[in-house]
């Protein structure tokens, strides 16, 4: 690939149209909404999106990995040669469907599709007595669960969790959850959309229908003690990281800059950078010469081969990042340099034991 598509790839986000979608991603992050649309997703960084900026405008990022998946992906590169990532944007004005979505096993077996969908979740904005749904109150049994929805009494068996803007919830693939209405979020998963919906609030739109058997064949039934995962901060050069989540698909990551901050590098990985207060340039180039302006609620892919960048803030600004991480560089030995013992690294993985992958690295 030439040099022409190594530059900060600014995303034109694909709006999605919801039963329960809202306005809040105008009022929160400066979005333009259609007239009258009530935007429940916007798909930010997605190999679908087309770029918005410089000589490759127009095209999409699956396009440019069709070319150079090396140059674009880097160490994430794989089979099949696709963007591994989705980030996006959630305004919930009502409550999504109580659903569960499969690995990556579950996926093949049962859909032929490459990913299966683990997730995490950054609360931007909760409205007061906002709630989750994760996963139940007790462990249960599927005859349990199936005897449940048929007399109408699923929602007495699920756990529903308070959130507040700041928090951050790791869904991995088989948890049974809903986010609430009121809620606005981030969300950082697999490249996948296969959702299976166990219950949709009797609900009757055209369109939704229900997937009982394949959501009690992926589904797990544990209880879950503690959802929310703390998050961690890493003193950098300049400013201040917040590790909010890490497994083996995606590390998420905040950082609020009020200062210029160079030395930053892709380090041979694509970098997902969303921009959800204020606004900021993104430095490039020999000598840092060149720039990509970026406001709020604009999300920019960072090519693996770009190399040193640089980000000046426009006053102050908060920049979520997202990348595919090698946890052991990337996340546990930064972490225990700084001075974190195992534990508190281990807690970004979640709670679930089974699939807290810092958990079994930490523990070999």
């Amino acid at each position: 690939m030439t040099n022409d598509a190594l530059y900060p790839l600014c995303l034109q986000a694909v709006q999605k149209e919801k039963v329960w979608g809202g306005r809040n991603l105008e009022r929160l992050l400066g979005k333009s909404l259609p007239a009258n649309a009530l935007i429940g997703e916007t798909w930010e960084a997605w190999e679908g999106c087309l770029i918005a900026n410089g000589a490759r405008e127009g095209q999409s990022l699956q396009s440019l990995i069709d070319q150079d998946a090396d140059a674009i992906l880097g160490s994430a590169a794989s089979q099949p040669k696709r963007f591994p990532l989705l980030f996006k944007f959630i305004d919930a004005r009502d409550d999504l469907s109580v659903q569960v979505h499969p690995n990556d096993e579950q996926a093949r077996a049962m859909e032929g599709q490459p990913f299966g969908k683990t997730e995490a979740w950054y609360i931007l904005d909760a409205e007061p007595g906002a709630r989750l749904v994760f996963g139940f109150k007790r462990d249960v049994q599927p005859a349990e669960v199936v005897a449940a929805l048929q007399t109408k009494h699923l929602v007495d068996l699920l756990a529903f969790v308070p959130v507040q803007r700041g928090d951050v919830v790791f869904v991995p693939a088989g948890t049974v959850h809903a986010i609430g209405k009121g809620i606005v979020l981030a969300e950082i998963q697999e490249n996948s959309d296969l959702t299976y919906r166990f219950y949709d609030w009797d609900r009757n739109e055209q369109g939704r229908a229900l997937h009982v058997d394949q959501s009690l064949r992926v589904f797990s039934g544990k209880h879950i003690e503690q959802p929310k995962v703390p998050s961690v901060v890493l003193h950098r050069e300049g400013f201040d990281e917040q590790f909010l989540v890490a497994c083996r698909y995606f590390a998420l990551t905040l950082a609020e800059l009020d200062r210029r901050v160079d030395g930053l590098s892709t380090g041979a990985k694509f970098q997902i950078l969303s921009i959800i207060d204020g606004a900021a340039e993104v430095l490039f180039g020999a000598h840092f010469a060149s720039r990509v302006p970026a406001e709020q609620g604009q999300t920019i892919v960072l090519p693996a081969r770009l190399g040193a960048y640089a980000i000046a803030p426009r006053a102050s600004c908060k920049i979520l990042r997202a990348f595919v991480p090698d946890l052991q560089a990337d996340v546990v030995a930064p972490l225990l340099q700084a001075g974190y013992d195992t534990a508190t690294i281990m807690r970004l993985g979640g709670a679930i034991a089974e699939h807290n992958d810092l958990a079994r690295l930490l523990r070999f």
